[in-house]
């Protein structure tokens, strides 16, 4: 195997076995309370309206927002962290058939892995005081994923037989 291959499929499975534990931790600490805050968020701003309390309804409607936001950064961050890792693993494969020299190779390793990493890190540290530091985080690596699959992409289909 070669010092690419060892890049990829590595840090492909190390990030889907940290993906797991973050899903199993997520769902069990806080994703079942959030959905429950929204509900009852929801139902709360419909109750209010309903009663005619339209600022207390706004404010609960607004709180259902901001949870819902929050909650969507989390799921995506967790999906994209599991896809991310499979897509590694899949290129670790076949990496070889790139035609890159070991040294493109592994470089295009290194920047798949670490933009995997970093671009669902970047988007869940959004949430909260954090945030600045997160779109810093993810804009580049999204970048950097991007140009990494279509560097991965075009090699691959210059090299085809």
């Amino acid at each position: 195997m070669s010092r690419a291959q060892r890049i990829l499929v590595l840090s492909g499975v190390l990030l889907l076995a940290i993906t797991m534990a973050f899903g199993v931790g997520y769902a069990i600490f806080d994703e079942h309370q959030t959905l429950v805050g929204m509900g009852e968020q929801m139902a709360g701003g419909f109750m209010a309206a309903a009663g005619g309390d339209m600022a207390a309804a706004f404010v609960a409607l607004d709180n259902f927002g901001a949870m819902g936001a929050e909650y969507s950064l989390e799921i995506h961050s967790h999906g994209h962290w599991g896809m991310l890792a499979l897509i590694l693993i899949i290129l670790g494969l076949v990496i070889e058939r790139t035609g890159l020299s070991e040294a493109r190779a592994v470089a295009l390793a290194w920047l798949l892995a670490l933009s995997a990493i970093l671009f669902p890190l970047g988007v869940i540290l959004q949430i909260g005081p954090a945030a600045t530091l997160g779109k810093a985080l993810a804009v580049p690596a999204s970048a950097g994923m991007v140009l990494g699959l279509l560097i991965a992409a075009w090699c691959l289909a210059k090299n085809r037989t």
